[in-house]
């Protein structure tokens, strides 16, 4: 009974990867649990290298924010869905903490101290996605989409 369940649903094969494929993962708040998240959204981007650096950093980014700040508990877990359109990959991460930025939202400006060590993920979500948001039908946690023939080089 230790832990959160670590299930996952995939549907990747090359053929549906062409027309749409999808993930379903729940992982522990730790550092093996971003390590799945991470091979899952390999594989589900594929060869598509245009996204792929882009979606590995994000998603990255968006569960490295939830085991800091979402103030999980022992059993808790970090919920990432994702799907691939064939032009467009979603990620969604959920974490249902309870930290301070669940109920806060975000509002503002999202650019950290140029100094700073850390702060810099939601800055790199805003500035590399297509689209992003917070609203999960209330459930806190984000979501990001990038489109395929999108240019992923835009300035940081």
């Amino acid at each position: 009974m230790g832990g959160p369940p670590r299930g996952s649903e995939r549907c990747v094969d090359d053929a549906h990867r062409q027309h749409g494929a999808w993930l379903r993962l729940q992982v522990a708040p730790d550092a093996e649990g971003l390590r799945r998240v991470r091979s899952a959204i390999d594989e589900l981007a594929g060869s598509r290298m245009e996204i792929l650096e882009t979606a590995r950093l994000l998603t990255s980014e968006l569960v490295t924010n939830s085991i800091r700040h979402a103030g999980l508990r022992p059993g808790d877990a970090i919920r990432v869905v994702a799907g691939w359109t064939g032009t467009t990959l979603r990620v969604m991460v959920r974490d249902g903490g309870s930290g301070a930025r669940a109920a806060a939202g975000v509002a503002g400006a999202i650019r950290p101290s140029p100094t700073g060590e850390s702060g810099w993920g939601l800055f790199l979500v805003d500035r590399l996605a297509t689209r992003w948001g917070t609203n999960l039908g209330g459930v806190p946690g984000f979501w990001f989409e990038l489109e395929a023939d999108e240019r992923h080089d835009r300035r940081v």
